[in-house]
């Protein structure tokens, strides 16, 4: 019990010091992971279409590089492969908490579709590094998330949804 517990107060400092391209195993990230809620939705740009919101952009993309310059590689063993094999919403869950993660673990690993979701190395970020990325885009983007939202809300009391704002 004591070297679990030893392992798990020096994974951070490990993955900290860690070389970028070094790998770790998925037991240790999960046992780092802190709970973030956090939705593709929420970062999204939509607009309100004809009667129907529709999908634009997610402000996420625009710092891609942000998030893979703080990537590390976790190694699956061969069940762990099984288990996550086109379940991206599955590993994202059991590494930060949340299902809501899932479009950052496909983003992190260039794919868009879960069913390319199969490998034995997944690049991610460690839970509080994350966290403190996602932050700060809230903060800077909050004025231009907060005026999409409105415009989106004002439309849809409006029916309005007909034309696309400027």
């Amino acid at each position: 019990m004591n070297s679990i517990k030893s392992k798990i107060l020096n994974l951070d400092r490990k993955i900290v010091t860690e070389v970028k391209n070094d790998t770790i195993t998925v037991e240790d990230f999960i046992a780092s992971r802190s709970k973030d809620d956090v939705t593709y939705y929420n970062y999204s740009i939509l607009e309100y279409l004809n009667g129907f919101e529709m999908f634009i952009t997610n402000i996420l993309y625009d710092y891609e590089d942000e998030f893979n310059d703080e990537t590390i590689v976790v190694k699956l063993k061969d069940v762990e492969q099984i288990k996550y094999r086109y379940k991206p919403e599955l590993f994202a869950y059991d590494i930060y908490g949340s299902t809501g993660f899932s479009f950052i673990v496909m983003m992190l690993n260039g794919i868009i579709d879960p069913k390319e979701f199969n490998f034995n190395k997944v690049r991610v970020i460690k839970s509080s590094t994350l966290k403190s990325i996602l932050s700060r885009i809230k903060i800077i983007n909050s004025d231009f998330i907060n005026n999409n939202i409105s415009k989106r809300n004002t439309a849809f009391k409006e029916n309005t949804g007909n034309t696309v704002w400027n």
